[in-house]
């Protein structure tokens, strides 16, 4: 692994002055380039996304359109406002805004793995670079690198910022970056699974979450949830309806899917399959488009709401689903090796085989662009066997040569976002 050592980003703070010098020295406002494509008819690529009939800040996408309204595919939600042609369409990871990118901001991708690993890519899924973790070398192949403080449990991004969080089973900690290279410690001592952004709200989600509404400054304690599973396993962010806060849990009895409108107070479905929550366990999976919610579970299971979380139906596509899920605007699409996919509206679901055919896609994120980057994230997938892949549509896949990515921890997250210019992304 040649990635470098973060020294414990929640254990260690000396690190962070020299972090603040070099980023002060290379922190040029650029404009963002992200194109978000538009909301009405048939939209074409633009900043903010074009109104759609009856709505504002792009609103719904239009037919045609790639990502759709205010907010992009940012790795989560498009914006709440609504007009158009076609349902809302968020990308992939459950984090997103409301509004454009904010200025000064660039388009990147963002990965997170175990032992406190975090990589970029500013070049739309070309290369990644600022790889940093809390260990060097094959670190998780001696240590239980799923149950550590250094665990990756999810990221987000808000209104310019990047938030992860670690630890499972062992506490950990959220951090925040700019660029997604430099973070600071903005809570400690917790275990969360997962971190969604939505309507203003950071939520990272367990039994009692934590919220914050100053983009990390403070974390109130939420209500306790209205679960009786004891671990959150996945959360997201959808803006069905305003937008909904969705978690699931399980324990080694029970498994269940809730649903919120601010992260505070719960509800259960007055209809869920009880393979709808009990394979969902990874960020990621739960992902929304055209006015349904689906999620991907590793089993191979399905599951659908179109009403808002209120009723689920499930289905099995496959075997198994080792690679996570997204909207692109016009489809939802999850793989298995060597296999993609695709559906229009959850239901109805058709398997394309990869080119090349032994294509094993992991963690998956869309960009503003349609462009779907991934890494390998599966069992014996790290080190000498982890691959990146880029791809256009989600068929044809781009292998990554060793100098555009270096192989490291084992993948658990991954998102697209808007963040400042750093020395690895001017």
């Amino acid at each position: 692994m040649q990635s470098k050592m973060r020294g414990g980003p929640y254990r260690q703070v000396a690190w962070w002055g020299v972090w603040i010098a070099l980023l002060a020295a290379c922190s040029g406002e650029l404009t963002g380039d992200g194109d978000p494509s538009g909301g009405g008819s048939g939209g074409e690529p633009g900043l903010a996304g074009t109104p759609g009939s009856g709505g504002n800040q792009g609103g719904s996408s239009g037919s045609g359109g790639i990502i759709g309204g205010a907010g992009g595919s940012t790795g989560g939600a498009a914006g709440t406002n609504t007009g158009g042609t076609g349902g809302d369409t968020p990308g992939s990871g459950g984090a997103g805004g409301n509004v454009a990118p904010p200025p000064g901001t660039i388009p990147m991708f963002l990965a997170q793995g175990e032992a406190g690993r975090t990589l970029v890519s500013c070049d739309d899924g070309r290369s990644w670079v600022a790889d940093q973790s809390d260990h060097d070398g094959n670190y998780c192949d001696s240590h239980d690198c799923d149950h550590h403080p250094g665990a990756g449990r999810g990221l987000a991004s808000a209104e310019g910022w990047f938030f992860a969080t670690f630890g499972w089973g062992d506490p950990g900690a959220i951090l925040r970056s700019r660029d997604g290279v430099v973070w600071e410690s903005v809570l400690e001592g917790e275990v969360f699974g997962g971190i969604a952004y939505g309507n203003d709200r950071i939520l990272a989600a367990q039994r009692y979450s934590r919220y914050s509404d100053d983009l990390g400054e403070t974390w109130p304690k939420a209500g306790e949830a209205s679960i009786s599973g004891r671990n959150v396993r996945a959360t997201a962010f959808v803006p069905h309806d305003g937008g909904l806060f969705i978690i699931s849990a399980s324990s080694s009895t029970t498994s269940e899917i809730v649903y919120s409108r601010d992260g505070l107070s719960w509800q259960a479905p007055e209809t869920l399959p009880e393979s709808c929550a009990s394979s969902v366990r990874l960020p990621g999976r739960i992902i929304y488009g055209n006015g349904t919610i689906v999620t991907t579970g590793e089993d191979g299971t399905i599951c659908r709401s179109s009403d808002g979380g209120r009723n689920w139906t499930a289905k099995s596509i496959s075997s198994r689903l080792r690679g996570g899920g997204l909207w692109n605007g016009s489809e939802f699409m999850t793989w298995d090796r060597g296999s993609v996919f695709r559906s229009a509206d959850g239901v109805q679901w058709t398997e394309t085989s990869t080119v090349p055919s032994d294509v094993d896609v992991g963690v998956v994120a869309i960009s503003d662009r349609g462009t779907i980057a991934s890494i390998t994230a599966g069992s014996k997938q790290e080190y000498e066997g982890q691959l990146a892949y880029r791809s256009e549509d989600g068929i044809h896949w781009e292998v990554l040569s060793d100098d555009a990515f270096s192989q490291g921890h084992p993948m658990r997250a991954m998102i697209f976002g808007y963040g400042e210019p750093s020395q690895y992304c001017p």
